[in-house]
C-alpha cells in the first residue's frame, strides 16, 4: 500500500507541475510544443493618426506606410521565396464634414464600385457590426487583385460623422485564415479620436 500512494503523489505532484507550466507560458504567450496557437496575441504597436483622428494597433513585424489620398497601410511580412505579402490591412479615411451618411449606403457605393473593377467579385455575406463601440456595417468578399491574386477581405464601413473610415483586412484565400485574428486584434483595436 505504501507503493501505490507513494506512485499516486508522484503522478500527481507530475500532472500538477505540468499544469502550472502550461497555465504560466499560455499565460505568457509562449508556444508549448505547437499548442495553443489560436490564442496568442501578436505584441502590437499602435498608429495614432491626428489628422484622421483614429487610432489602431498593429503588428510589430508588419511594415506600415501613410499615403497621400488618407491611406494608412500595414502589411505582413512576406513569406520565403514569395513575391507578394500573405495579408494587408488598410484604413482609408473619407472626410464627410457636416454630412451624415450612414455606413449602409456608404458600404452599398463601395461594394458596387468593387464590383464594377473586380468581374469576379463574390460577395460572401453583409451585415451590421460595430467599430469603436458604434454602428458599423461589415462584408465579407473574394476577388482577384491587381496583381491577378485571389483574395478575400473583410470590409468594415464605420463613421464618427466628419469622417467615413473603411478598414480592410485582405489576404489571399489560403492565407486569410492565418492572419484573420490579427486582423481582428486590429479591428477591435480602433479608436475613434476627438478633435
Amino acid at each position: 500500500m505504501i507503493d501505490i500512494s507513494k506512485r499516486t503523489i508522484v503522478s500527481s505532484s507530475l500532472v500538477a507541475v505540468f499544469l502550472l507550466q502550461l497555465i504560466y507560458f499560455t499565460n505568457n504567450n509562449s508556444l508549448v510544443l505547437g499548442f495553443f496557437h489560436e490564442s496568442q496575441s501578436e505584441s502590437m504597436l499602435t498608429y495614432t493618426d491626428n489628422k484622421n483622428n483614429f487610432e489602431i494597433k498593429y503588428p510589430n513585424n508588419w511594415e506600415r506606410s501613410v499615403k497621400l489620398n488618407n491611406e494608412v497601410i500595414f502589411i505582413a511580412p512576406k513569406d520565403v521565396n514569395s513575391v507578394s505579402s500573405p495579408a494587408g490591412f488598410v484604413v482609408k479615411t473619407i472626410p464627410t464634414p457636416g454630412k451624415n451618411i450612414s455606413t449602409d449606403s456608404a458600404t452599398k457605393e463601395l461594394t458596387t464600385e468593387i464590383q464594377s473593377v473586380h468581374k469576379d467579385f463574390n460577395l460572401e455575406s453583409t451585415g451590421p457590426t460595430t467599430l469603436d463601440g458604434k454602428k458599423a456595417t461589415q462584408i465579407v468578399f473574394t476577388a482577384t487583385d491587381s496583381k491577378l491574386q485571389n483574395r478575400k477581405a473583410i470590409q468594415i464601413v464605420g463613421s464618427n460623422l466628419e469622417n467615413l473610415y473603411v478598414l480592410t483586412y485582405k489576404a489571399s484565400t489560403d492565407k486569410f485564415g492565418t492572419y484573420e485574428s490579427v486582423a481582428n486584434q486590429m479591428i477591435k483595436s480602433f479608436k475613434y479620436l476627438t478633435n
